[in-house]
């Protein structure tokens, strides 16, 4: 007698799409598929979750849960730099939730990680259109950048090859300042911005604000 099947329920079935999406990216993920891996027709995800669309919403808010929670006595700019960080590290860690952030309704853990952010601003001290702004200029720095950096997301060969073949046909005398800003990158000589310009905004809002 074959042993029996775990029961299928809404968290087994967003758990293991998230697994399937990180392996092989949101759009090769089918409901089909989904059963399949999980041992089920695919009448019975039905169920659970009315349709995909439903379904990457529930992966999208699966993935913000994951982003870390403000600590309760850290200065409020610190906390929104904290969630920032988190934010970004997180969808690194799931390169197909980035494309789906603005197009799935947010759900609760999301929600919550967005009323944290705009709480902080807010007990910033920041005025209220300043952090009205702030909030937008953070978040999609956030997306934005990872969209970009998961764009050109090439392992050091490939990555070196490239600069090579651009820089063979950049005259130096021509574009001198763009060959080394390549020459930079190929040395080694920077790093990520995401944290820079991160600080760049958090303190260009402060200094907005005394400003006034």
């Amino acid at each position: 007698m074959p042993p029996a099947r775990t029961p299928l329920d809404r968290e087994t079935i967003v758990s293991t799409a998230v697994a399937l999406a990180d392996e092989g990216g949101a759009a090769a993920l089918s409901m089909r598929k989904l059963a399949r891996e999980l041992g089920f027709e695919v009448m019975s995800l039905y169920n659970h979750v009315a349709n995909k669309d439903e379904l990457l919403t529930l992966m999208v808010d699966r993935v913000a849960a994951e982003i870390d929670e403000p600590l309760p006595d850290a200065e409020p700019l610190a906390a929104v730099r904290a969630i920032a960080v988190s934010t970004h590290e997180v969808l690194v860690r799931h390169p197909w939730a980035p494309e789906l952030w603005q197009r799935q309704m947010p759900g609760p853990a999301r929600t919550r990680r967005m009323d944290d952010l705009l709480r902080l601003l807010d007990d910033s001290g920041l005025a209220p259109d300043l952090a009205h702004h702030g909030f937008h200029a953070v978040t999609n720095h956030v997306l934005g950048y990872t969209l970009q950096e998961l764009g050109m997301d090439l392992d050091e060969d490939d990555l070196d090859t490239k600069a090579e073949a651009f820089l063979s046909g950049l005259p130096t005398d021509e574009y001198p300042h763009m060959v080394a800003h390549v020459h930079q990158h190929l040395a080694g000589d920077t790093a990520s911005s995401f944290e820079l310009v991160l600080d760049l905004i958090l303190d260009g809002l402060v200094r907005l604000d005394e400003a006034r």
